[in-house]
C-alpha cells in the first residue's frame, strides 16, 4: 500500500457505515493504492461493533481501537505510528471534503511536500456551511494567523495529508490530543520550515450536531486555548520575565495597600514607607519563588535567599536612583522620563540578580 486514509471516530454509530461506503466506493473506482484505517477511541455506542462487521466483508479495512478516551488528535497520531505507508491522509468522519481531491494531495506529497492541507478559504474553494460555523471559522483562523504568524488560511479543515517519514520524528512533542491537534501540527510544521501546501477544496457541512454549537461559549474557550498555546511557545526566560513583571505590579499594589491601611488606622508616619516596602518585597519574594522561578520547596536556604533578595533589591534600587539622576542632571531629561528610564534599568537588573543569583544559588548542606 502507498497511502492510508485515517478516519478518527468517537461514538459515530450513525455515520461510520456511510463513511466507509463513500471511501470504499471511491477507492474501488480509482486506480490509487489506498487502504482505509478507522481509529476509534473511547466509544460507548455501537461504532466498534459496526466496524467489526465491516471488517468481515472487507479484509483490507484496518481498525485501531483505543478503549479509553484519548482524543481525536491522539487517536490519529497513534494510527500514524502504526501504519506503514509512506503517505497518510486523515479525514473527519463526515467526509465533508470531496474525495476528488485525494489524488491532488498524493501528487503534492510525491513532489516533495511534507504536509498538504485542504482549505475552505482560498479563492477557488467551494464551501457550504452554516452561518455560525462560518463566523467561528473566520474568528479562529484570524487568531491563529495573528498569534502565530501562520501563513495558512484554514487550520481546521478535516482533510490533511502527511509525508509519514517527515512527521514521525515530530509527533512526540505534540501536546494536544483533541480538536487543537491539527492546528498545533500546522503551527509547528511551519516553525520547523517543513513544506506545507494548501489546496482549495470542495467542502460541504454534513455535521448534524453542529446546531448544538455554542458560538460565544466555544469561541471563548478556544480563544483561551490559543492564548495558552501561544504562551507555551515563548522561550522560558521570556515567560519568567513576564511573570516577574506581573509580580512587580503586585508588589507595588501591596505596598500601596499597606500605606493606605496604615493611614486609615494607626497612621503611617515616616516608618510606614520602609514597612510597606518590606511587606511588598516579602510578597514579591514568595511569588517569584513559587510562580516565576518555580522553587516550590521551603528549606533552610529559603531564609538565606530571602536576605540576599532584600540586599540585591537595595542594590537595584540604588542603581535606579543613580540612573534617574544621571538621565535628569547630566542628560537633561524631564524627571518623568528619567524616572521611567531608571525603572526599566532597575527592573532588568533585578530580574538578572534574582534569576542568576538568588534563585540559582545552591548550598548543598542546606538543600
Amino acid at each position: 500500500m502507498k497511502t492510508s486514509i485515517v478516519v478518527p471516530m468517537w461514538n459515530e454509530e450513525k455515520r461510520v457505515e456511510n463513511s466507509y461506503n463513500k471511501l470504499y466506493e471511491y477507492i474501488s473506482k480509482s486506480d490509487l493504492d489506498i487502504q482505509i484505517v478507522f481509529a476509534t477511541n473511547g466509544c460507548t455506542d455501537k461504532t466498534v461493533d459496526i466496524i467489526n462487521e465491516l471488517k468481515k466483508k472487507d479484509s483490507n479495512l484496518i481498525h485501531y481501537d483505543y478503549p479509553e478516551s484519548i482524543g481525536k488528535g491522539k487517536a490519529i497520531q497513534q494510527a500514524f505510528e502504526m501504519v506503514q505507508t509512506p503517505y497518510v491522509i486523515f479525514m473527519d468522519c463526515d467526509i465533508a471534503t470531496d474525495l476528488k481531491h485525494v489524488p491532488e494531495v498524493i501528487e503534492h506529497l510525491e513532489n516533495g511536500a511534507d504536509v498538504v492541507i485542504g482549505s475552505r478559504k482560498l479563492k477557488d474553494s467551494e464551501c457550504k456551511r452554516g452561518f455560525k460555523r462560518r463566523i467561528f471559522s473566520t474568528f479562529y483562523n484570524s487568531m491563529v494567523r495573528t498569534l502565530f504568524r501562520s501563513k495558512l488560511r484554514d487550520h481546521q479543515c478535516g482533510f490533511k495529508g502527511f509525508r509519514r517519514k517527515s512527521f514521525l520524528t515530530s509527533l512526540n512533542d505534540i501536546e494536544s490530543s483533541g480538536w487543537f491537534w491539527d492546528t498545533e501540527i500546522l503551527i509547528k510544521a511551519q516553525r520547523r520550515n517543513l513544506k506545507v501546501v494548501e489546496i482549495p477544496v470542495h467542502w460541504e457541512d454534513l455535521d448534524e450536531q453542529w446546531s448544538k454549537f455554542n458560538l460565544l461559549g466555544d469561541t471563548k474557550k478556544m480563544a483561551i486555548n490559543l492564548i495558552r498555546f501561544r504562551w507555551k511557545l515563548f522561550a522560558p526566560w521570556f515567560q519568567q520575565l513576564i511573570k516577574f513583571l506581573v509580580v512587580g505590579v503586585s508588589n507595588t499594589l501591596v505596598s500601596i495597600f499597606i500605606l493606605w491601611l496604615l493611614d486609615f488606622t494607626i497612621g503611617r508616619g515616616f516608618w510606614g514607607y520602609p514597612f510597606a516596602y518590606l511587606i511588598g518585597t516579602t510578597n514579591s519574594f514568595i511569588l517569584n519563588k513559587l510562580f516565576t522561578f518555580k522553587k516550590k520547596r521551603f528549606t533552610k536556604i529559603t531564609i538565606f535567599r530571602y536576605f540576599i533578595y532584600l540586599g540585591l533589591g537595595i542594590i537595584a534600587g540604588t542603581i535606579y536612583s543613580l540612573i534617574a539622576i544621571f538621565l535628569e542632571v547630566i542628560i537633561g531629561l524631564n524627571y518623568v522620563y528619567a524616572s521611567f528610564g531608571g525603572t526599566i534599568i532597575h527592573f532588568m537588573v533585578q530580574f538578572v540578580f534574582y534569576k542568576f543569583i538568588v534563585f540559582k544559588m545552591k548550598v548543598k548542606k542546606w538543600e
